[in-house]
C-alpha cells in the first residue's frame, strides 16, 4: 500500500513529574481514526492495524495535547468535507461524528483526574481507551464513559461525572490539627464529625488555637531558664530584700 506518512519515534515513557503539566512543550502525538476496512490513508498517514482495528494513523508534533486534539478535529472535518464536496477518501466518514471515530494519544499523562477536572476541556477530549481507563481508576468511581445525548453545536467529552456535583477528596480541616478524610465514609460523615466538635468546644476555636500556642511558648520558655514559676520568683524577690542594706537594718531592730 502507497503512502508517503513519515515514522516519527514515540519515547517509551512519559517526562517526568511536573513537567507533564506544562502545555508549552513541544511533543509528538499519535492521532487515529477508526475505519472499519483498510481503507487507502490521505497522504499524511499511514493504515494501520492496530489489536484488530484498522486506523488511520497520523504523528503530530505540537505544543501540547490541546493543540494535537484541535489538529485532530480539524482533520476528520476537513476530510469529511472533501468527501461531501469533492467524494474523496475521506467520503467514509459522512454522518459520523469525530468523538465516535477520533482519538489523540496521551503518553504525557496530561490529562489527569482532580476535582476540578474539566470533560470539555480540549486537553481532556478525544481520549484513547488506555487513557479513559487510567483515569476513572484515578477518580475512584468519580468519572465515567461519557453517555450523555449529542448535541450538534456542542463538543462532546471522553468523560463526564457521575453526579452532576464534583467531588473533593481533600481532607477536611475539623479543628486544631484534626482533619477528617472524605473518602472515608463519605462527604457527609465527615461534615457531621465537624459539626459535632465543633458543638462540644467550649470556647471558639480561634480563641482555643491562641491559648494553646500561648501554653505551648511558656512551656518553652521555662524549659529554657527564660521564665521562672511564680513561687520561684517571689521566693527570689525576698531572698534578695533580706540580704539588703534596708533589710539588715529592720533585722536588727527587731
Amino acid at each position: 500500500m502507497k503512502h508517503t506518512a513519515k515514522w516519527v519515534h514515540l519515547p517509551s515513557a512519559p517526562l517526568a513529574e511536573g513537567e507533564s503539566e506544562s502545555a508549552n512543550k513541544i511533543r509528538t502525538y499519535s492521532i487515529r481514526i477508526k475505519l472499519d476496512a483498510p481503507y487507502t490513508a490521505p497522504k499524511s498517514a499511514t493504515t494501520r492495524n492496530i489489536d484488530g482495528e484498522f486506523v488511520w494513523e497520523r504523528l503530530v508534533t505540537c505544543k501540547g495535547r490541546a493543540e494535537a486534539v484541535s489538529i485532530a478535529g480539524n482533520w476528520f472535518q476537513n476530510l469529511r468535507s472533501d468527501g461531501v464536496r469533492r467524494g474523496g477518501m475521506g467520503k467514509i466518514l459522512i454522518g459520523k461524528e469525530t468523538h465516535e471515530f477520533v482519538t489523540v494519544d496521551d503518553n504525557w499523562k496530561e490529562c489527569v483526574y482532580g476535582s476540578n477536572f474539566q470533560p470539555y476541556a480540549s486537553h481532556n477530549r478525544l481520549l484513547d481507551k488506555e487513557t479513559i481507563k487510567r483515569v476513572i481508576e484515578e477518580s475512584k468511581g468519580n468519572l465515567k464513559n461519557a453517555d450523555s445525548p449529542f448535541e450538534k453545536t456542542r463538543k462532546y467529552p471522553s468523560l463526564e461525572w457521575t453526579t452532576d456535583k464534583k467531588v473533593n477528596l481533600l481532607p477536611i480541616k475539623i479543628g486544631f490539627s484534626t482533619y477528617s478524610d472524605p473518602s472515608k465514609g463519605g462527604m457527609e460523615e465527615s461534615i457531621n464529625r465537624a459539626v459535632t466538635k465543633a458543638k462540644k468546644r467550649q470556647m471558639s476555636w480561634s480563641r482555643e488555637t491562641e491559648l494553646k500556642e500561648a501554653r505551648i511558648l511558656i512551656n518553652q520558655m521555662k524549659k529554657n531558664g527564660l521564665l521562672a514559676s511564680r513561687r520561684t520568683h517571689m521566693d527570689d524577690i525576698l531572698t534578695r530584700l533580706s540580704n539588703s542594706k534596708h533589710g539588715r537594718k529592720a533585722a536588727k531592730n527587731q
